[in-house]
């Protein structure tokens, strides 16, 4: 199932939030250039069950040993 919603709607842009369940190359903004829109800025905030958090930009943390076996599992 794939989800979209609104976030914040400005007159000439918007804020979207989209679920993808498997992402393909580049998924997301084909599906926006289909539709005649254009994506700024594109951020990934989850994996699966694995959120990003308040992860700064460029900085990272050590997964836990379930974190690595859930991956692996995908």
């Amino acid at each position: 199932m794939q989800c979209v919603k609104v976030i914040k709607q400005a007159e000439r842009s918007a804020v979207v939030e989209i679920t993808i369940h498997e992402g393909k190359n580049r998924q997301v903004r084909k599906m926006f250039a289909a539709v005649g829109n254009k994506v700024q800025e594109l951020e990934r905030i989850a994996l699966g069950d694995l959120y990003l958090g308040r992860l700064k930009e460029g900085h990272y943390r050590k997964l836990s040993r379930e974190e690595i076996e859930y991956l692996k599992s995908l």
